[in-house]
Parts: C-alpha cells; sequence; structure tokens
C-alpha cells in the first residue's frame, strides 16, 4: 500500500532528474467517481513513487465545451509513473472498463502533445482536448504516491556464540562441507542458467504476437481479448514476465 504526500508545484517540477524509464499518462473520470477511484491506486503495489497532478481548468472551458466535453463534471488525472510500474497500475482499471482513448491534448492551441490517455467508461473522451495552459507547466496541488518499503535495509544477520561456533566447525569433517558447498553452488547455477533463456524467449513470444496482432489492425483492447494473446500471455505471467508492462508500453 503507497502512502501519498502532497505539496503545490507543477508537475515538471516535481520531476526534475527522475524522468529516465518513465512515462506520462492522462486519466480522465468522472470527477463523482475519483474518491473510488483513489482508493484503488493507494492499494497498487507499484515500485517505484508516482507524481500527479489533477488538471482542473478554470479557464478556456468554452473551448472544451465546444469539444464535447463539460470540464467541470470530469477529472483529469496526470500521471509520472515509471514504465515498468504502468501495467501493475493500469491492469485493475482496464479490467473495469477502463479504456485507452485516441485524444489529443493541444495546450494553448498549440501543437499537439504525445500523451497516452486512459479513460473511465463513464467518461466522455473527445478527439481534441484543448487546454489553456501546458500541463506539465500548470502550478497547483501535486502529489507523490510513495511506495511502502522503498527504503528496506536488510536486517544484520545474528552472530554466533563463539564457543558454539566452534563447536560446529570443530565436529564437521571439512571435506563434506566443501562438497555441500560446490553442489549448492553448482545447483544453484542450474537454475539461474534455466531459467533466464526461458524468460527472454517467452518475452519475445508475448513480443511478436503483440506485433502479429497490431499488424492485423488490432487496438489494445482487441490485442488483449484475442485468443492467441491469452495463450502466450498466461504462460508468460506464470514466469513472472510482466505481460501488462510490455503491452501497455508497446500501444504508447
Amino acid at each position: 500500500m503507497a502512502r501519498t504526500e502532497m505539496k503545490r508545484g507543477t508537475l515538471k517540477g516535481i520531476t526534475v532528474g527522475s524522468n529516465e524509464g518513465r512515462t506520462h499518462v492522462l486519466l480522465l473520470m468522472p470527477r463523482a467517481h475519483r474518491p473510488d477511484y483513489e482508493s484503488k491506486i493507494d492499494m497498487i503495489a507499484h515500485t517505484e513513487t508516482v507524481h500527479s497532478t489533477y488538471l482542473r481548468p478554470r479557464e478556456g472551458k468554452d473551448a472544451i465545451r465546444d469539444s464535447g466535453m463539460e470540464p467541470d463534471d470530469h477529472s483529469f488525472h496526470l500521471i509520472n509513473i515509471a514504465t515498468r510500474d504502468l501495467g501493475v497500475w493500469m491492469q485493475n482499471l482496464i479490467q473495469q472498463g477502463w479504456n485507452r482513448c485516441n485524444m489529443e491534448i493541444i495546450p494553448n492551441n498549440s501543437k499537439a502533445m504525445d500523451i497516452m490517455c486512459f479513460a473511465h467508461p463513464s467518461s466522455t473522451a473527445v478527439e481534441r482536448l484543448p487546454l489553456p495552459w501546458n500541463p506539465f507547466d500548470v502550478e497547483g496541488r501535486c502529489y507523490n504516491h510513495i511506495p511502502d518499503g522503498t527504503a528496506i535495509i536488510e536486517p544484520a544477520p545474528e552472530e554466533l556464540d563463539s564457543e558454539k561456533e566452534s563447536e560446529n566447525l570443530s565436529s564437521t569433517d571439512s571435506d563434506d562441507v566443501e562438497v555441500e558447498s560446490v553442489e549448492a553452488i553448482v545447483e544453484t547455477t542450474k537454475v539461474v542458467v534455466a531459467e533466464a533463456p526461458a524468460s527472454e524467449l517467452l518475452e519475445e513470444e508475448v513480443r511478436r504476437t503483440i506485433d502479429l496482432l497490431r499488424a492485423d489492425g488490432m487496438d489494445m483492447m482487441q490485442v488483449m481479448e484475442h485468443p492467441k494473446f491469452a495463450e502466450v500471455s498466461e504462460r508468460a505471467s506464470a514466469a513472472n514476465v510482466d505481460v501488462w508492462t510490455m503491452v501497455v508500453s508497446t500501444f504508447q
């Protein structure tokens, strides 16, 4: 479970120096759904801090209404998230019917921004969302969603009683100790060598499957529902491959 810290500033300001291996996502939802959404994201087991802000257009509302959306009825959650956490963040939302939407973000009537967007099924997604400012530069309340255990310190091993340790060493045949250690190392090596290639092969198979289905014109939801993807996804997930992140990253 994550804890949330609030500070005033801009999303760009609180993420300075921490954008490597990260991406941005805009999550669109009915304003009435925001409390339920926040209760769920607090339970997400992400590994790195997620930075976010809620966009609240106070000016420029008429332009948004002209695009087909009522801004006062919606919440816009803009997040900065580690790419490897994107799958676990979106997994539960997608299962609840959230969909990726092809919504262009147009700040200050300027060039469209390349931001991945997901929308709650009850929200109104539009083709173009005009904003009166750059969403990364607007000042307001910003949030750090900090996962528990980000500073885990491994406990020091307990000290052995010196007399008992001497007795154990003296009563143990040194040859037996060496043989057991070598066997343990060999066994561990076998496991590592066997697992790593299998995981890599499954990742490659997942990528090929996604690419083939995309080549047939399928969108992200169609890919995830396709029997071919379901079969390889099940095998890859069993091998601890983060399939969700691979899918979402492919379509960003």
